[in-house]
């Protein structure tokens, strides 16, 4: 992956700092309306529909604004699941292969469809089967016109807060020889919002991602964080370092340099040795701090750049290929592939649905 748009300003990392607070306040004790699960290819529309909703009232919890340095990602989920009114999944290809999606829809939906939390807003043609295929979504897919979109989103999650969705035109008497829509005497209002604290929001309104996007020159700089071998989980002098304390000791980092006036990264490096042995728990705890790396720093997938090294190959791994290729009477082809099979797994589930980055055994 590479990219080129002129001068770079970049922050090279190392592992001390100095711990700050973070700038957005609590919200304990506001009800939660809404859980935006999505996976991140999705992001841009998990954003906009968040925004949206914060707009007309709601209160919403979304990764990209609510995840707090150092806190576990997996806790972070089970929280937002429970403690929401309304599961809202955005729908694409990519969630429907994302293990963490499947994971949130499926904890919202209830085998009683009347009790069921969940509601799914459709962002480009796939395939629904099984339960999701029962469930009444928002349809966005070629809705062009963000004023259409938003009413269709409000429409749908007013309904179902409310558990029912009463047209805005009475329906025609059914022996009348001319069927004409009546005029309701009443149209239900929106449901009432819960109340809304004070949170951290994208400094612009996301754009709507159908939108017709508005022509850019080229860029005059990019500015690049870079983290090299943070060999999750960390040891050091001072002991063993999990993937949250690391993380909010860079946020940490980050946060004070943007206060001395240093600009916000563009890009997120992260160069060699990302675990300290290729385990396939250390990279369950590694996708675990870049997801959440990225949801602090406002950056989407595709602006995260991963390069391994020799601590993310899986040294067992590699001594049975080996030991399989002697017993077999085999040559061994480079680039000897399986050692790499962990990290490959990691790579697949961050990049997964974005077209471009790829790391299999023909290009490794």
């Amino acid at each position: 992956m590479t990219r080129r748009a002129g001068p770079a300003t970049r922050y090279p990392l190392g592992h001390t700092g100095q711990m700050v607070s973070q700038a957005h306040p609590t919200r304990a004790g506001s009800p939660l309306d809404f859980f935006i699960s999505y996976s991140a290819a999705n992001e841009r529309w998990a954003s906009w529909i968040a925004w949206e909703l914060e707009s007309a009232g709601y209160r919403t919890m979304i990764q990209a604004w609510d995840f707090v340095p150092g806190s576990n990602f997996k806790e972070f989920i089970d929280r937002g699941v429970s403690e929401a009114t309304l599961v809202i999944a955005v729908l694409s290809r990519s969630y429907m292969q994302s293990r963490w999606g499947n994971l949130e829809w499926q904890v919202a939906l209830d085998p009683d469809t009347s009790k069921s939390k969940l509601v799914t807003v459709r962002t480009e043609e796939c395939e629904l089967d099984g339960l999701l295929s029962m469930i009444t979504f928002v349809d966005l897919v070629g809705v062009t016109d963000p004023r259409k979109a938003r009413e269709l989103l409000l429409k749908k999650v007013s309904d179902a807060l409310r558990g029912r969705a009463k047209p805005e035109t009475g329906p025609g008497y059914p022996l009348a020889t001319d069927a004409q829509a009546v005029p309701a005497a009443e149209i239900d209002e929106l449901v009432p919002p819960s109340r809304v604290t004070t949170r951290r929001l994208p400094v612009v309104a996301p754009a709507y991602p159908l939108a017709a996007a508005p022509a850019r020159g080229p860029r005059p700089s990019v500015t690049v964080l870079h983290l090299a071998a943070p060999r999750i989980p960390r040891r050091g002098a001072d002991g063993v370092r999990s993937a949250g304390e690391l993380q909010a000791r860079l946020w940490g980092d980050v946060t004070r340099l943007i206060h001395a006036g240093a600009p916000h990264p563009d890009l997120l490096v992260v160069t060699g040795d990302l675990t300290s042995t290729g385990h396939p728990r250390e990279f369950e705890e590694a996708l675990t701090f870049l997801a959440g790396l990225r949801a602090l720093l406002s950056l989407e997938a595709h602006r995260l750049v991963l390069v391994p090294g020799s601590h993310d190959i899986n040294q067992a791994a590699a001594r049975a290929y080996f030991a399989n290729c002697d017993a077999d009477d085999i040559e061994p082809q480079p680039p000897y592939w399986p050692k790499w099979r962990h990290f490959a797994n990691l790579f697949r589930e961050v990049y997964q649905g974005i077209e471009g980055p790829l790391f299999d055994s023909a290009q490794p």
